[in-house]
């Protein structure tokens, strides 16, 4: 997967909003992959918190001040004053508690929202369930864990074309996609 990959799973109410990937200069800079196209949210300097790469430590990320770069978003976190700092945060995941996002327009779905979503076809039989995301060129795409094989995968394409119904609160997504698709 590339570094524009959504992360597996967040403690309950914690949305992520991109990952370290690497340090940025000698003065503690990091560069950051989002996972939203709002960049925002991420430089706004919202309370934003760190969670380590195995989930299990949370800490607040500080001030933060940053610009949109070609490879991401290079931010500067209080506390971190040099390069070996900024080192050991890379794997780490930037985000955000649920209650303080601001409320998605009704056209709009964070995408932390489509985890765990069964996909079903429009006559209701089930495709999967949404496991993670990934933005390509085209667009976003869906990564399932087929309804008859649990253990695979399947890539989908998330288009406005394709959609049929999506009720996040119901858990719940029909996609009427390309014909033949589903026999890749």
């Amino acid at each position: 997967m590339s570094d524009k990959a959504a992360p597996g799973a967040a403690p309950a109410g914690f949305i992520l909003l991109g990952h370290i990937v690497r340090p940025h200069g000698v003065h503690g800079a990091v560069v950051v992959s989002p996972y939203t196209d709002n960049f925002d949210l991420i430089l706004s300097g919202r309370e934003l918190e760190l969670l380590s790469p195995d989930g299990q430590t949370r800490r607040p990320a500080g001030a933060l001040k940053g610009k949109a770069a070609a490879q991401g978003l290079i931010i500067k976190l209080k506390n971190v004053p040099d390069r070996e700092a900024a080192q050991a945060l890379k794997g780490w995941r930037l985000g955000i508690d649920r209650a303080r996002l601001p409320e998605a327009d009704d056209d709009e779905v964070y995408w932390a929202d489509f985890i765990g979503l069964e996909l079903f076809t429009p006559e209701g039989q089930p495709i999967g369930r949404v496991v993670n995301l990934m933005e390509a060129g085209a667009g976003l795409i869906l990564v399932a864990a087929p309804a008859d094989n649990p253990g695979g995968e399947l890539l989908l394409p998330y288009h406005e074309d394709f959609v049929v119904e999506l009720d996040v609160a119901g858990g719940r997504l029909t996609l009427d996609l390309p014909p033949g698709l589903l026999e890749l």
